[in-house]
């Protein structure tokens, strides 16, 4: 029997939750067995670990009653809420005692230490896990560089993106050039788009929008499990930073790493991307045919005029390909199965 945690984790506009509740969903459909975790803790000035322990006694005896040495999937950063779901807490510090009873299989959703200045130490928790699921090539080689033994890691590829509803337009026909979803407070470039790709027109979904520049279409903030049903656009834009020559600061930087999860929400809304040419997932985009890989956001104008309707069409016909396999949770499950044989051969 494999056991996991489960989170009590809610839709909304952060496409975090997403990820964590399809993540959830697809370990359900695995028959793992859930273990109901934390329901919420206290933010306290002198740290969470006392809050913890005192608010989940239940919750520490639900985890007694997995056997010794089973396995044990935990999603990473393991988070828990706090004031009714408005905010998230890292409380990864349990993974210490989880490890000495059983074997943890770690599902990363992001590591910290590469997206912030300052967190705690993510390979000391990566070490304690038998088995660990990475975003792709470049987040495996940096853990492979922190010495992380190669042979516990399992490539995700690309983060699944369950949904039940259906996004109509193949894109093509849209008025916008451009999509951009996403935090928008953190996406400082988009107040410095170029005026010819403003003329194109860039529509805009997300929270933290404050500007009112001509050529940018700000259209609201959506539920995370709708908004692949109501984006238009030719392509969506996967950039991050306050610069427009290249992915800047540590959002930025954080994209050379992870699998963004817009990615997933584009593809599954039938549209192919623009990607960064340095990002992590770039590679899966060039192989795949999905879209554009480009190095500054003046490129894009020159690409797109390279880009028959012929060209369009063909990267639509494979962004429908890599969709279905994202809709039945097809890449975490694939990950899953090498585990489990991986762990027949050990």
């Amino acid at each position: 029997m494999i056991y996991f945690l489960s989170e009590n984790t809610t839709t909304g506009t952060n496409a975090g939750n997403k990820a964590r509740m399809d993540t959830e969903t697809i370990l359900k459909k695995k028959k793992y067995s859930p273990i109901e975790g934390p329901k919420s803790i206290q933010r306290l000035k002198h740290g969470n670990k006392i809050s913890f322990f005192l608010k989940n006694s239940s919750f520490l005896r639900r985890l007694k009653k997995i056997p010794l040495n089973e396995y044990l999937v935990v999603q990473y950063p393991f988070l828990v809420s706090y004031k009714n779901g408005e905010g998230w807490l890292d409380c990864s510090f349990i993974l210490e005692r989880l490890a000495k009873r059983n074997k943890l299989i770690l599902v990363i959703h992001d590591i910290d230490q590469l997206r912030f200045e300052s967190s705690r130490n993510n390979i000391s928790d990566f070490k304690l896990a038998a088995y660990i699921i990475s975003h792709n090539q470049k987040m495996t080689n940096y853990l492979i560089n922190n010495n992380i033994d190669q042979n516990k890691i399992i490539k995700l590829e690309i983060f699944d993106y369950l949904t039940s509803t259906e996004n109509s337009s193949n894109h093509y026909e849209d008025e916008a050039l451009l999509c951009y979803a996403g935090n928008l407070k953190k996406s400082k470039f988009i107040y410095k788009f170029p005026s010819e790709l403003r003329k194109s027109k860039v529509n805009l979904y997300g929270n933290g929008y404050t500007g009112n520049q001509n050529g940018l279409d700000y259209k609201g903030a959506f539920p995370s499990d709708k908004i692949n049903s109501i984006i238009k656009g030719k392509y969506g834009l996967i950039w991050d930073g306050d610069r427009i020559d290249t992915c800047s600061g540590n959002v930025g930087n954080y994209l050379r790493y992870n699998n963004p999860h817009k990615l997933s929400m584009y593809l599954v809304a039938n549209m192919p991307v623009i990607i960064w040419d340095k990002a992590a997932e770039a590679d899966f985009v060039k192989k795949n045919g999905l879209g554009i890989t480009i190095n500054s956001l003046n490129e894009i104008p020159e690409k797109i005029n390279n880009i028959s309707k012929d060209d369009y069409l063909k990267m639509n016909r494979a962004v429908k390909d890599v969709k279905s396999k994202l809709e039945e949770g097809k890449f975490l499950l694939n990950a899953l199965n090498e585990i489990e044989s991986r762990m027949k051969n050990a």
